[in-house]
C-alpha cells in the first residue's frame, strides 16, 4: 500500500471528547453512520453502516488514548488502513487523518467522504 490520502480539521473542543468520537459508538453516531459497532482495543471491531446500507468493516490495530487510533477498513472491495492523530492546538484539537490504499486506487470518493464527515464532526462544536 502506498496510495495515501491526508485530511486535517481543527475542532473547538477538548481532547477527550474528540477522541471519543472515534472510539465510542454513541459519540460516533452523532456525526458518522446510522449504525456503529466499535471495540477500540487491538483486534476489536470497527464497523460503521451508513443510511444507504453501505458498511465499512475493519478492526482496530493500535489505540493510544487521546493520541492516536489505527484501524483497518474495508469499504466494498477496497481495503485501507486509517490512522487518526489528535493534537491539542489553540484551545481545541487538531485531527489528522492518514488513509493508505493499494496503489492505483481511485481516492476521489474517499476524499469527498472525509470532507463531508469531518465537516459534520466540526459542526458538533460550532458556536452559534
Amino acid at each position: 500500500m502506498n496510495n495515501v490520502l491526508h485530511k486535517e480539521v481543527w475542532i473547538d473542543s477538548n481532547l477527550e471528547d474528540v477522541f471519543a468520537h472515534f472510539t465510542n459508538a454513541e459519540a460516533m453516531l452523532k456525526w458518522h453512520g446510522k449504525e456503529v459497532e466499535l471495540d477500540p482495543v487491538p483486534g476489536g471491531i470497527y464497523k460503521v453502516t451508513f443510511e444507504n446500507g453501505t458498511t465499512i468493516i475493519g478492526a482496530y490495530i493500535e489505540v493510544e488514548p487521546n493520541k492516536r487510533v489505527l484501524y483497518s477498513a474495508r469499504y466494498g472491495n477496497v481495503d485501507s488502513t486509517v490512522e487518526v492523530r489528535f493534537e491539542e492546538e489553540r484551545g481545541g484539537v487538531r485531527v489528522k487523518i492518514r488513509q493508505e490504499f493499494e496503489t492505483g486506487q481511485d481516492l476521489s470518493s474517499f476524499d469527498h467522504g472525509w470532507d463531508y464527515f469531518l465537516h459534520l464532526l466540526q459542526l458538533r462544536w460550532a458556536r452559534s
